[in-house]
């Protein structure tokens, strides 16, 4: 069989331009100039005997020949990584390799540790770069997990395909919490007082919503927000000394006691947290990445949940959500 002659790279800088829409930033992930990107963008234009990208307007929309293709390349370059990604083993103590993981401050917070000392014995040399979510994974799941080794977020956020599923680490929940001086409320809510109490929520830019809100306001219940902020692992801390209420991860919550907290009942059961690690199929065939995940399962094994349990007062059950 004789392939058409096209340079393989030229393949990925495809792919980028026809997920971006956009020279300059289809370069930049690909990590080409603008002037590199618009010669790669002509080559493909003379290869294809089509335009690709026509400007309409202020934007760039894809030919009809581009949108036929978008899907192809996109699953053409998959089957490539995992083609060339292909190694014959992995030696921890020897490999010289850098790890990246995205996962949300909470995730940092109860796995961070065990994982780093356990990656930092097993594999000297090996790096691990710990970074924020990146949005992408909203609109494009496939993409956001193509560009790093793991992706670990909650199911029921992260919205699973055939090609890409989730390996469950560890379960949290969520919990209702105010401080200890706060007699504006008892240890019980009533739908009314969750509606009138104010809230510290963890503040998501849109289209991001927080799910825990939708789920309540499927109840009738809407609450009302007088400080965010875009921390999980800080939004417990914001209530002491306040008469403020707010919804936490159980498990980084820790003693209430110690803090000047104590916990509130509400008057519905919410979902719990079930934190799984994502990654992109073209990862499977790569020894070096089965064993990244074999010491993230590990990990989550020093990750215990307390041994509370919900009010049995509750009176209704919200659907899964985080």
């Amino acid at each position: 069989m004789e392939l058409p002659s096209l340079d393989l790279n030229l393949v990925v800088v495809l792919h980028a331009l026809l997920q971006e829409r956009n020279v300059t930033r289809a370069g930049e992930r690909v990590g080409l100039s603008q002037p590199g990107a618009s010669a790669a963008l002509a080559r493909l234009r003379r290869h294809f005997d089509d335009p690709l990208l026509e400007r309409v307007g202020t934007i760039y929309e894809l030919t009809p020949l581009a949108q036929a293709l978008r899907s192809q390349v996109a699953e053409t370059v998959a089957n490539l990584q995992l083609v060339l990604s292909a190694r014959p083993g992995f030696d921890p103590k020897r490999a010289e390799r850098e790890f990246t993981i995205q996962c949300s401050d909470s995730v940092l917070y109860l796995l961070g540790p065990a994982l780093v000392r356990a990656v930092t014995a097993a594999a000297p040399a090996v790096t691990l770069d710990l970074q924020p979510v990146d949005p992408r994974f909203l609109f494009d799941p496939p993409a956001a997990v193509r560009d790093v080794d793991v992706l670990i977020l909650p199911r029921g956020l992260f919205t699973s395909t055939t090609e890409i599923d989730g390996a469950d680490l560890y379960e949290d929940r969520w919990v209702c919490v105010t401080s200890q001086g706060n007699h504006a409320v008892g240890n019980t809510l009533t739908k009314a007082e969750v509606a009138a109490a104010r809230w510290v929520v963890s503040f998501r830019r849109p289209p991001l919503t927080s799910p825990i809100d939708a789920a309540l306001a499927a109840l009738g219940i809407d609450r009302r927000s007088t400080v965010k902020i875009q921390s999980l692992t800080m939004l417990h801390r914001m209530v002491a000394g306040t008469d403020l209420l707010v919804l936490a991860h159980e498990m980084v919550v820790g003693d209430l006691t110690a803090q000047g907290l104590r916990r509130v009942e509400l008057p519905v059961v919410l979902p719990s947290i079930r934190e799984a690690a994502w990654s992109h199929p073209s990862h499977r065939l790569d020894p070096g990445h089965r064993w990244l995940l074999a010491m993230i399962r590990q990990a989550s094994l020093e990750v215990r949940r307390p041994s509370t349990s919900p009010s049995p007062d509750a009176l209704a059950t919200v659907p899964p959500a985080y």
